[in-house]
């Protein structure tokens, strides 16, 4: 018999993403968000990330608690960007599946992207964002209405269930 899970249902989170070719692309692997839902796996390119430190080496499901992989969250928005690169886009998550939980976010086995924030001062990436947005058939919103967005996609991680 399996162990029950601790949450039925989605959860929500905040990322952020490196815009690039008018694309969602997350900031640390090389992993393009095509659609609007993605489901986690853990790449051998992956593995050879720094020296293979926190990748397991065979192949298992993601995520898994002593692998590095999964779809990432945190619990409050702000973009998570490498120094000097200037396109970046933040929004909510909502997620299923496996979810292995942090001190400060989460992994998860699927997510779905439900808005991306408005950039501040730059039009260039903004219309990018409203062009990626569209294809995607989420709605853009104000950084402050992320919260709002993320409690409608099925509220942030229960407290109780944090390590």
């Amino acid at each position: 018999m399996s162990e029950a899970p601790d949450l039925a249902g989605t959860i929500a989170g905040f990322r952020s993403w490196r815009v690039a070719n008018g694309k969602l692309v997350s900031p640390y692997i090389p992993c393009r968000w095509e659609g609007r839902v993605i489901h986690a796996a853990c790449f051998d390119a992956n593995r050879v990330l720094q020296q293979g430190r926190g990748w397991l080496a065979a192949p298992h499901a993601s995520p898994h608690p002593d692998c590095q992989c999964g779809v990432y969250a945190y619990d409050r928005p702000g973009l998570r960007s490498y120094y000097g690169e200037l396109w970046w886009c933040e929004g909510v998550i909502a997620a299923w599946g496996r979810v292995v939980v942090h001190t400060d976010g989460w992994r998860a086995e699927h997510a779905r992207v439900e808005a991306l924030a408005l950039p501040a001062d730059d039009l260039r990436l903004e219309a990018a964002v409203w062009d990626i947005a569209g294809r995607l058939e989420v709605p853009v919103v104000e950084r402050d209405a992320l919260w709002e967005v993320a409690e409608a996609a099925g509220g942030l991680l229960p407290d109780a269930l944090r390590p």
